[in-house]
């Protein structure tokens, strides 16, 4: 069979069985063979019922009773097995071993028989447990002990079944045409495809597994790197031509404060891209506070003083309005115009800044996603500014960088991202860094506590507001959840918090499904201070900027990444006053409280970023798979990091190569790379 015949064409595939597949996007031979496990179950790794442990182990025990069940609730019976495990020693330690809704379990166990049970011990009220372990009795081990490949679920397909299939696929798929020149497969010592997947999907050790699984790998960041490479060589050069970058010093020195060092050091960096010539592509990465802001309009003044127009996408409406106000008191004094277009203007108001845009009138542009909408004419755009960037992704800044010819680009982030996602997700841009916080900044004093103080820590908060602070409240969910009954909802914490402290202080609360004027309103009420307190979902996190605000205090916090928590505490802080962060959680897992623990004794987003992706994974990093983002079948990139800083260097020799069989197998890796580029809303 080939990689591209249809999945229908191997033996045991029914129409139905090639209807889920399809379902789940394996259509082809190929796509099969693609699925790789999730993980595998080494049944070899022996432990004892004496200690609780993270992974799975075997252990070996005898049966002590033929087992009984256990009605715990309507539809939910437990059987309860006793078993007896002894030890070399001699010691005989006692536990159970339990299974949920199972009944043909009624007469497997002989007591007296010695079985292999395969699961996590726990222990529970002093007894040792496994919870539905796998066994064998000690008779016929022959097919337990091996290494056994665990698939994601196929709906309506058992996962023996699955297994068995992908077994078959890999033998019934014949020669494999393999791309990857020969003398790569020599130089980096990796198997070629065919050995690759048989070698992930029926290995007999782990190491077997990790040679397959490197292959993969090593091509998976091969084409990430051809496809940063690819992007860059695409920008070419800037039509957009910046005579005097020396003007911009005048700006500066107007400014009614000092820039740091890291703001100095971020324009040094923009004002050498602007005199290359090259279309410039410059990530600025900083803490919420660190000062990005003023660096974006320092640009647009430059801009529009060599007479060009900047853009600038925000995220939220919100906060396109609050960025339109900031711009244009620090760049009208120098008769630059600056023009808010969001989705919500009414037709009037929409008609007259399309037109002031289109004119030229319009030098500065702030906006949302309507600055790339159809019917949006630019006089001459020559620079884009993307605030928090990921949350639009490549193609929607690719849409808005097309209104030009080939405009400049800056990407502002707060979001702290881990160096390994940040080669991959901001691979075409050049980075700075603003490292420190304007002068006079404290550093906000973070604290962990358990639910049972939350009253005092209303109490502190009353205290703060008494002196004239203000403060939030944030819960992660909107409404209540069935699944998680111990997370209060903003409506239950609403109720609560005004209980407590409504006479005195004026509380409101907000969230994203409140109608954009009532959400408007709220806002502006706090910005004013004509409220004391908000309870708020995380919709916070970009788009409100009060200096005045001291105390946030974060409800289940173990709800949240570290990341967006340190995101949410960038919240307070932000003027001359002492500011707090209250976690609260009554979660006290070891991850919950190592993952709280950075967050208490960490304030560098960048170190917070490396410890969360390290605690979470390379699951959803951000929350939802974003757009512009490759999705990766075998790749890690917290743990591969040094796989695709190894294959950066033979990306650029193959990029630049000519050799026909050399230009083919480029051609397939962008097309894989490109193609592996998931897509979501930019709402």
């Amino acid at each position: 069979m080939a990689l591209t015949d249809p999945i229908q064409k191997l033996r045991g595939i029914g129409p139905k069985r090639a209807k889920a597949f399809q379902e789940k996007g394996l259509s082809t031979l190929g796509d099969l063979l693609s699925f790789y496990p999730k993980k595998y179950l080494n049944r070899k790794i022996m432990g004892s019922l004496e200690s609780s442990t993270e992974t799975a182990v075997t252990v070996a025990a005898v049966c002590l009773k033929a087992g009984t069940f256990r009605r715990i609730r309507r539809n939910m019976a437990l059987f309860v097995l006793p078993v007896e495990e002894i030890r070399d020693d001699g010691k005989r330690v006692r536990g159970e071993m339990l299974w949920f809704n199972q009944p043909y379990l009624k007469g497997a166990f002989v007591p007296g028989e010695t079985y292999y049970f395969y699961g996590k011990i726990a222990v529970k009220n002093g007894r040792r447990q496994m919870y539905n372990p796998q066994f064998a009795p000690e008779d016929r081990l022959a097919d337990f002990f091996v290494l056994t490949p665990v698939y994601g679920k196929i709906e309506g397909m058992p996962p023996e079944t699955l297994k068995k299939t992908i077994a078959r696929a890999v033998s019934e798929a014949g020669d494999i045409e393999d791309a990857m020149p020969q003398r790569y497969l020599k130089t980096y010592d990796l198997p070629d495809m065919k050995e690759a997947l048989t070698l992930i999907h029926c290995p007999e050790t782990e190491a077997d597994v990790d040679r397959g699984k490197r292959r993969i790998k090593f091509e998976e960041a091969l084409g990430i790197n051809l496809g940063i490479l690819n992007n860059r060589n695409v920008a070419g050069l800037s039509e957009v031509i910046i005579d005097d970058t020396g003007i911009l010093e005048r700006f500066i020195s107007g400014l009614p404060f000092e820039l740091t060092e890291g703001q100095r050091s971020v324009l040094a960096d923009i004002v050498a891209d602007l005199k290359d010539r090259r279309v410039m592509n410059r990530l600025v990465q900083g803490d919420v506070g660190s000062g990005k802001t003023i660096v974006a309009v320092a640009c647009a003044f430059l801009l529009a003083m060599n007479g060009y127009q900047s853009a600038y996408m925000a995220p939220t409406e919100i906060l396109a309005a609050q960025h339109a106000e900031n711009f244009s008191r620090f760049l009208a004094p120098y008769g630059i115009q600056v023009a808010l277009l969001t989705g919500s203007l009414k037709a009037k108001e929409k008609a007259t800044t399309l037109g002031a845009i289109k004119s030229g009138d319009a030098q500065v542009v702030i906006g949302t996603h309507a600055l790339i909408q159809d019917g949006v004419d630019y006089y001459n755009l020559g620079m884009v500014i993307t605030d928090e960037q990921h949350r639009f992704g490549v193609k929607q800044r690719g849409r808005l960088e097309r209104k030009g010819e080939l405009p400049h680009t800056l990407v502002m982030s707060a979001t702290p991202i881990p160096r390994t996602l940040a080669l991959i997700f901001y691979g075409d841009l050049d980075v700075s860094y603003i490292d420190e916080l304007p002068r006079g900044r404290k550093k906000i004093k973070t604290y962990f506590y358990g639910e049972k103080y939350l009253d005092k820590i209303l109490d502190f908060t009353a205290k703060e507001m008494a002196a004239g602070r203000q403060a939030f409240v944030i819960c992660p969910f909107i409404e209540p959840s069935e699944e998680m009954s111990e997370v209060r909802s903003i409506q239950e914490v609403y109720q609560e918090v005004k209980g407590a402290l409504g006479k005195q202080f004026r509380v409101a609360y907000l969230h994203g499904k409140l109608p954009s004027e009532e959400k408007q309103q709220i806002i502006e009420a706090f910005n004013a201070h004509n409220l004391d307190l908000l309870v708020a979902t995380s919709i916070i996190e970009v788009g409100i900027d009060v200096p005045n605000v001291s105390v946030i205090t974060i409800l289940s916090a173990d709800r949240f990444g570290l990341s967006q928590l340190h995101q949410l505490r960038g919240r307070v802080g932000r003027g001359q006053h002492q500011s707090y962060c209250f976690l609260v959680s009554n979660a006290r897992g070891e991850t919950t409280i190592e993952r709280m623990k950075v967050i208490v004794n960490n304030h560098n987003g960048r170190k917070i970023a490396d410890e969360d992706y390290r605690l979470r994974g390379p699951g959803d990093y951000f929350g939802a798979r974003q757009h512009g983002f490759p999705e990766f079948k075998a790749l890690n990139p917290y743990e591969d990091f040094d796989l695709i800083a190894e294959t950066k260097k033979l990306a650029a020799e193959l990029f630049d190569s000519g050799e026909a069989q050399l230009v083919t197998y480029r051609q397939q890796l962008l097309g894989e790379f490109y193609k592996s580029l998931s897509e979501i809303s930019m709402n």
